[in-house]
């Protein structure tokens, strides 16, 4: 199954590129902790599509303030609640966002008193298509990979859980 997923997957990169007189340039804006996911699968996507992924990395804040700031990406990889925000500003396309993965991060100890630990965050993240980019298609089959099951050991790679409604 996982065989005929990556090769649709392909075969849908391929007419893309086939359909473009150049490969395009698809520039993509990322919360740092999906790096190491998102670099492996870039690399991956370039050499079967042949589009060329300039991938910019940063905390949740510097994410943020790329954007804010007016800077144009194609694609975005950021936690759920920024993409809501960026969502009601009409920044990222709604129709385009997609799960990708998700991860758990402990809270701040409890405090000396004894008390229990508060526990755990959980963080999801998701993929879009940010509504200025100059490369939509291209990048919608970025995400697509991302959220495809050939991403998984990717993500889990990454310390990362994949999204499970895929």
């Amino acid at each position: 199954m996982r065989a005929i997923a990556r090769t649709a997957l392909i075969a849908a990169a391929l007419m893309l590129r086939a359909s473009m007189a150049d490969a395009a340039s698809i520039r993509v804006l990322s919360a740092s902790a999906a790096e190491p996911a998102v670099q492996t699968l870039a690399l991956e996507f370039t050499k079967d599509a042949g589009h060329e992924i300039t991938l910019t990395l940063g905390s949740p804040a510097q994410v943020m303030e790329k954007i804010k700031a007016g800077e144009i990406f194609d694609a975005l990889i950021a936690s759920e609640g920024a993409m809501d925000e960026l969502d009601r500003d009409g920044i990222v396309n709604p129709e385009s966002r997609i799960r990708l993965a998700s991860s758990t991060e402990a809270l701040p100890d409890a405090p000396p008193s004894g008390e229990p630990s508060p526990g755990a965050s959980k963080i999801v993240y998701e993929g879009a298509l940010m509504s200025d980019g100059t490369a939509p298609e291209a990048a919608r089959a970025f995400i697509l990979l991302l959220a495809s099951p050939d991403a998984r050991s990717a993500w889990v790679a990454a310390k990362l859980e994949p999204a499970s409604d895929r």
